[in-house]
């Protein structure tokens, strides 16, 4: 098995880890100023962590995975931070992943496009709106309407990730400590409440639960093959004082910027209240 063959294997291996809780970065990043500060700061911190990875030459053989290990938790702690900062729902559940799609856009050369992605980034105000009994009914009739329409797929897989969100918060505690980290109290408090009352009175709402495989290994080895070609350098220059120190440091900033570009991408295209509003429009009759 080649290099990229076994960095693929670890990326599959670690994605139900990088794919997890994202309570940690979201509230870490609310006390940030912005999004360029949170970013700064992130940058440092990988850094400061590539120069130490070579800070011994000749034993970076044995530091350099656990080096890429952790490299890759940062480029999930940084991306779901920048998500919050946009006011978006951060999602990571089983079947729906942030992370997985930000990866495709990250390994797309940072070049989005909506059709690659499983669905869109979901916008706070949206989420919000649709956990009471008539922004729920706003989404269902979005999603009848798509559905005869046969609008874009990545519009109707958003939809259906959005309803899944929405029907599975009222008993989900992780969705709501999220939501208590994204906003303020007291809107948490009484989204909360509506979804509940509404799930509480609903006649039986259906739950629609896809399961897939997290990441794909087609993904995952165009992961591989940006993530090895780095591999061979880092090993070369470790063997040299300081200038592998401050190579590797440059390398980790250079490879944690690129993914808060792709994740700047993603969270910038998120899915709007104003585009549910817009969906549920009335089409206008040519004359």
């Amino acid at each position: 098995m080649g290099l990229q063959e076994q960095i693929a294997e670890a990326i599959i291996a670690a994605f139900d880890e990088l794919g997890g809780d994202p309570q940690g970065a979201v509230e870490a990043a609310m006390r940030a100023e912005n999004v360029e500060t949170w970013i700064q700061q992130e940058t440092a911190t990988i850094a400061v962590a590539g120069g130490l990875e070579m800070a011994f030459p000749g034993l970076h053989a044995l530091t350099i995975p656990a080096g890429m290990t952790f490299l890759m938790h940062r480029m999930a702690y940084i991306s779901r931070g920048i998500g919050a900062l946009k006011n978006a729902y951060i999602v990571e559940t089983p079947a729906y992943s942030d992370m997985r799609n930000i990866l495709t856009v990250w390994s797309n050369d940072s070049y989005y496009n909506a059709n690659l992605l499983d669905y869109k980034a979901i916008s706070l105000d949206v989420f919000l709106h649709v956990l009471g009994d008539a922004g729920y009914q706003e989404l269902m009739s979005a999603i009848e309407k798509t559905t005869h329409l046969k609008t874009d797929t990545v519009i109707t897989n958003t939809l259906n990730a959005l309803k899944t969100l929405a029907d599975e918060f009222a008993s989900d505690e992780r969705a709501m400590r999220l939501l208590r980290a994204l906003t303020d109290e007291e809107t948490a408090d009484r989204a909360i409440a509506a979804a509940q009352n509404r799930v509480a009175t609903a006649d039986g709402v259906a739950v629609n639960r896809p399961m897939s495989r997290r990441l794909s290994a087609r993904l995952a080895m165009r992961l591989a093959g940006q993530l090895s070609a780095r591999i061979p350098a880092k090993f070369v220059v470790g063997f040299i004082p300081l200038a592998g120190a401050l190579v590797n440091a440059f390398f980790n900033a250079q490879t944690l910027l690129s993914m808060a570009d792709a994740a700047r991408k993603y969270y910038n295209n998120a899915f709007t209240l104003a585009d549910l509003v817009a969906l549920n429009a009335p089409v206008k009759q040519s004359e």
